[in-house]
């Protein structure tokens, strides 16, 4: 009883710390706000299973980053074959009819959409939830070069996009 206790006050003081962070990950990289909402309650759901598992020496954001890349993929799965069946129109909805992440304009969401996966995660990761280098590279899996290789390609392409976006020659 007292280890289940202990075990709630550990996963609730990380709900704490990093409900956010994690739903601010999923919001953007699904687009979608209450599917980021589920996205936090089954990481916590999913730590709360596993914590006798967890490695005290990993950094817990990190772990939980982990969960969360896991269970998107998932999601994404999941709904793989739903999005085979919508039209590019409906792909590219306006993001005005959305509501915008209180950390990036719209249009760089948009942006940040239109990149290849990887060059998302590696972006969002490095640099809206400061991560290192290689506490991105444990949550992706990835080595620490293609960590810098991915944010670099993806950094490239996010102003090639938002380049033609705004009709400008430089950003």
């Amino acid at each position: 009883m007292k280890d289940q206790l202990s075990t709630r006050e550990a996963i609730r003081s990380l709900y704490e710390l990093y409900s956010n962070d994690i739903y601010r990950y999923a919001g953007i990289t699904l687009d979608d706000s209450s599917e980021a909402y589920d996205v936090v309650q089954e990481v916590f759901l999913r730590a709360y299973r596993s914590w006798n598992s967890y490695r005290q020496q990993a950094y817990a954001k990190t772990w939980l980053m982990s969960i969360a890349r896991n269970y998107m993929i998932d999601l994404h799965r999941k709904h793989q074959a739903h999005a085979k069946n919508l039209s590019a129109s409906e792909l590219t909805d306006d993001v005005a009819d959305r509501s915008p992440s209180m950390y990036l304009i719209p249009i760089v969401q948009n942006g940040l959409q239109q990149l290849k996966v990887e060059y998302r995660e590696a972006i969002i990761l490095r640099f809206m939830e400061n991560l290192s280098v290689a506490e991105t590279a444990a949550v992706l899996g990835w080595s620490e070069n293609k960590v810098r290789n991915a944010t670099h390609r993806g950094l490239q392409k996010l102003r090639e996009v938002l380049r033609e976006v705004n009709g400008q020659d430089e950003i």
